[in-house]
């Protein structure tokens, strides 16, 4: 059962806040590191799980901050591995409240664009905020294995990415 809960922003925004300090002594300085997902938006119902998206501008820098990343303690996801995006979880089990999911991205790529679009998206419209909550909530409730959850709500996102780029002519503010 998937649980969606109103995050506490503030707590959450404190928590992220703590982990860059953490990241930021392991990784390069000139890395871009941004608090994404839901636990970054006021007011938003998720899964109440971190989100961390780690920008980095060469393949190089790419790897280097990988295996940084396996060394601190995070996993890799062999189902999410590209030469230009890496998914990895604070923990192998499946994941809940409190955990920590990182995304490694390159810069230059719609991928690592598209997670700050939806951000800022999100952040400058409460209405859509609000239509995500609600539909993250609902189909919750129908009580769905997490494959199937993740599948309904990653096509309510890609939904939800065109509208944003509806909106900014496909770019970030």
């Amino acid at each position: 059962m998937i649980e969606i809960v109103k995050q506490d922003f503030e707590e959450n925004k404190k928590k992220y806040n703590k982990l860059v300090e953490k990241l930021e002594v392991k990784l390069p300085s000139e890395v871009q590191i941004t608090h994404i997902g839901s636990t970054a938006i006021p007011n938003m119902y998720g899964k109440n799980i971190i989100d961390i998206l780690i920008g980095v501008k060469t393949i190089c820098q790419f790897n280097m901050v990988y295996n940084i990343l396996i060394d601190i303690g995070f996993i890799p996801s062999a189902k999410n591995k590209a030469q230009d995006y890496q998914f990895f979880a604070s923990t192998s089990r499946e994941t809940k409240t409190g955990d920590i999911h990182i995304h490694l991205a390159m810069i230059n790529t719609n991928k690592y664009k598209d997670f700050i679009l939806i951000k800022e998206y999100l952040l400058s419209n409460k209405k859509e905020t609000k239509e995500y909550s609600d539909f993250k909530r609902k189909i919750a409730k129908e009580n769905m294995e997490r494959n199937k959850y993740k599948r309904i709500k990653s096509e309510y996102v890609s939904e939800l990415l065109k509208r944003a780029k509806n909106m900014y002519g496909g770019t970030t503010k």
